[in-house]
């Protein structure tokens, strides 16, 4: 009697992670991967395209990726500062009182402090590494847009595929 609970159980927690999963895949799949949705309290004010972003000038540094089990190594990305992207959308959006949120096509978020985000040559988002796209997570890639952090040692407030920001 109880492995036929425990199997029912099991049943519905996995139809339940199977209708989230569909539900986020639909939420996801519209937009266009190659462009970044900006938001302020969860309602959308612009969007800007991967083209518009480059045509801001973007800015080559070399950061050191750590991963686990690799060896670091020196990569050269080519980058804006995320706050000149955020007022090409709305000028004055960022402020050192909001919270800026960077989501991830995967589901993945990282929040920065309106201080971080208007810091000199610290929080970048990236389209190229060594002079060529980073590619899509279909294409083994972490793009084709990213979140880097530069003086952040390890990369741990990097994100990987991000859609969009919100602004609170």
């Amino acid at each position: 009697m109880k492995n036929k609970w425990l199997l029912a159980v099991i049943l519905v927690l996995a139809i339940g992670v199977g209708l989230l999963a569909w539900l986020h895949g639909r939420r996801v799949s519209g937009m266009d991967p190659a462009s970044l949705a900006v938001k302020v309290q969860g309602e959308e004010v612009g969007t800007i395209s991967l083209e518009e972003i480059a045509a801001l000038g973007g800015e080559e540094f070399p950061k050191v990726l750590r991963s686990s089990g690799k060896e670091p190594r020196e990569n050269m990305y080519t980058g804006v500062p995320l706050s000149k992207v955020l007022d090409a959308v709305k000028p004055g959006l960022v402020s050192q009182e909001v919270q800026v949120s960077v989501m991830a096509s995967d589901g993945y978020a990282v929040s920065y402090s309106g201080a971080d985000v208007l810091r000199p040559e610290h929080i970048y988002l990236v389209w190229l590494m060594d002079g060529k796209p980073l590619g899509s997570k279909a294409e083994g890639g972490m793009g084709p847009l990213m979140v880097i952090t530069r003086q952040d040692e390890f990369g741990q407030t990097w994100c990987k595929y991000a859609i969009e920001v919100d602004i609170r």
